[in-house]
């Protein structure tokens, strides 16, 4: 009979440097205690950078739990039994393999009988204490992580954030231009698929290496960090995915790039659900999708060529309950109503109604602010123990809700931000338009705009104005 089948299992939960010493020093340990024992070493399994109290995906630890169950294995020879795993959970199983398949268990710190009750005891103390350790380490890293936010201190670990240097202090004054830029182009209602674009086809890339996308461009300005400001999200407040925008704790040791005002903007903004209604979509063509729609139907119209003609049709499809019985000329509805949206807004009432949409209620304001604050202390009672979970979530819950509303209220004061540097005399805003990009041009319609209702043809007339209803915003 050959020599028992061997499986080195090693783990590190974080390697900063990228190097995998970590796990070559545990190979290292864990083949001699094999050799001493008399197995070979049929294959190492290493999960590098891995957390096995995060409960994320460890591929390794999977595909060896394959391999015991298809007989590849005898036995399994780790540094230590929280190398294996800190889950008691997934403890147990290893003791059920060992019940079922005579699997043997050895370790660096001490060899481990998993055949014997006294030997699954110490298996399952061990297991215990590691679990008890990580939890309290789990603790004391995010009550570190909440003092250092609220002293206004660097994060620490990542990348590089765009616009400062590898001390996340040092403004780079080039990259910091460009953060000036996206907020302004932004703030200015042109799409971030469009800034992106631009980006691109200028070399301008983020700090690892790699192109601008909406994603990375939406994280970057709606956080606080720009601003020279502190921002803080509580763990317990989030699953896999962190919220666009945390709870601003501090005023930060480094400086901002752009102002608080424009800060505070970008973030209502950014995180508006209703946002995307007038957000072109990758590959937007038409001027007026989305804004027209049909006045029989109320469905919307969309853009297509007819027979070499871009025109906006009602469009009839199976599944669809568009009535199919409007359709107009796409270049000329385009002028219409971009002469009809200039007009409107080289007049004194719409901009004083605009004016006074944008005005930000200051009592709203505070209750962002309170609720935000709110969040923070919460977390720190449910850290501090001072309040059980359940009562932590309820809580949340609740004030949560409330801030989610009241930001969207918020976001709502600044739809008409886009017209701040375009609204001019009638000649001035038509020049302005011609040199815009398409996105840019939908921002102008849209911060005035709700919708445009239009009517059948008249058959009698190749172009009918009445056609047309608008329903403004203001």
């Amino acid at each position: 009979m050959g020599k028992p089948r061997a499986a080195i299992y090693v783990r590190i939960s974080q390697d900063r440097e990228g190097a995998g010493l970590g796990v070559q020093r545990q190979e290292v340990d864990c083949r001699a205690l094999a050799k001493r024992k008399g197995w070979a070493v049929a294959e190492t399994y290493t999960d590098d950078d891995v957390s096995a109290y995060s409960g994320r995906p460890r591929p390794a630890w999977n595909r060896l739990r394959e391999d015991i169950e298809a007989g590849a294995v005898d036995a399994v020879v780790a540094w230590h039994v929280d190398r294996l795993t800190r889950s008691p959970r997934e403890l147990e199983d290893v003791i059920d393999f060992a019940e079922r398949q005579g699997l043997e268990l050895a370790t660096v710190t001490g060899d481990i009988d998993l055949a014997t009750p006294t030997g699954r005891l110490v298996a399952r103390m061990l297991g215990a204490a590691a679990r008890h350790e990580s939890e309290h380490k789990s603790e004391r890293q995010l009550r570190e992580r909440r003092q250092n936010a609220e002293r206004g201190l660097v994060a620490g670990g990542g990348h590089r954030p765009f616009g400062y240097a590898d001390d996340g202090v040092t403004v780079l004054e080039d990259e910091a231009e460009v953060v000036r830029e996206m907020a302004s182009r932004v703030l200015a209602g042109e799409s971030l698929t469009s800034i992106c674009r631009d980006l691109m086809a200028r070399g301008v890339i983020t700090p690892l290496g790699k192109a601008w996308t909406p994603t990375s461009m939406r994280r970057l300005l709606a956080s606080a960090r720009i601003s020279g400001r502190r921002e803080h999200t509580p763990k317990s407040a989030y699953g896999s995915t962190r919220p666009l925008v945390g709870e601003i704790v501090a005023d930060a040791v480094w400086e901002g790039i752009v102002s608080v005002d424009d800060s505070d903007r970008l973030r209502r903004m950014l995180s508006d659900p209703s946002r995307r209604k007038f957000s072109p979509a990758t590959g937007r063509k038409y001027l007026l999708s989305g804004v027209l729609k049909c006045g029989l139907c109320g469905n919307g119209l969309v853009g297509c060529p007819r027979e070499g003609v871009p025109r906006y049709i009602c469009h009839r499809m199976p599944g669809r309950d568009h009535c199919g019985g409007v359709a107009t000329n796409a270049q000329r509805t385009d002028e219409f109503v971009r002469d009809m949206v200039l007009v409107a807004l080289d007049s004194d009432e719409m901009r004083a109604a605009l004016t006074r949409r944008d005005d930000v209620d200051p009592e709203l304001a505070a209750a962002v602010a309170r609720d935000e604050a709110a969040l923070v202390d919460l977390a720190a009672e449910k850290d501090d123990g001072v309040i059980a979970r359940g009562e932590y979530l309820s809580r949340r819950t609740r004030i949560e809700k409330r801030l989610q509303a009241s930001r969207t209220k918020l976001a709502r004061a600044t739809h008409a931000q886009p017209l701040g540097s375009f609204v001019g005399t009638y000649e001035e805003m038509l020049e302005r338009w011609d040199a815009m990009n398409l996105s840019q041009r939908r921002a102008i319609v849209g911060a005035v705009l709700d919708r445009v209702d239009v009517q059948s043809a008249d058959p009698r007339r190749r172009w009918d104005p009445a056609r047309f209803t608008p329903v403004w915003k203001a």
